[in-house]
């Protein structure tokens, strides 16, 4: 769900409450800046990230956080977020290059991914919820960019399938053969 989602912020997105998803985004309640300058940031749903969300509801259906941590109507921590990263490395360290892999890495990533599947710096940033701190964007310009991140999020939703959710599922599927 983090790299469908463009490579949200992990602590924001795992706190968020089943409250801030709705039928067509999710809202994430930037923690940046001083009490009353936090910004809401709106994160339109792509099919990947749908069906990321479908299973999670199978899991923990009744619980206040989609992505339920150990103890009940607790979020996941990012640090098992981070392990669990930091393990998938350990197990895979010839599939990377340049030292550990960890979980900010995911978020850089998602960032030069979506630049390679076409979508522009200033599109990547407003998914990120990057600020934008001119004076047009800090004071006058209001709007949502809600219809553009939603279409840039379904071409990197569109990308991953083509090159990397079927390139994996053929993987295992060859596996399987053997």
């Amino acid at each position: 769900f983090l790299i469908a989602s463009g490579g949200q912020r992990p602590e924001q997105l795992l706190a968020a409450e089943r409250s801030n998803y709705f039928s067509d985004h999710l809202i994430i309640r930037s923690n940046k800046g001083v009490e009353g300058e936090r910004t809401l940031h709106t994160v339109p749903y792509n099919d990947l990230m749908r069906g990321c969300l479908h299973v999670m509801s199978e899991v923990c259906e009744n619980s206040a956080y989609p992505f339920e941590g150990k103890a009940k109507n607790t979020s996941l921590h990012a640090n098992s977020l981070s392990r669990a990263v930091t393990k998938l490395y350990g197990r895979h360290k010839s599939k990377f290059s340049g030292g550990p892999f960890t979980l900010r890495d995911l978020r850089r990533t998602c960032k030069t991914l979506m630049g390679v599947a076409g979508l522009d710096k200033e599109l990547r940033d407003r998914i990120q919820g990057h600020a934008f701190n001119d004076v047009s964007s800090k004071h006058y310009d209001r709007y949502d960019y809600f219809k553009e991140k939603a279409s840039g999020l379904n071409d990197w939703g569109e990308w991953l399938g083509v090159n990397v959710v079927s390139k994996k599922l053929a993987v295992v599927k060859d596996e399987k053969d053997i």
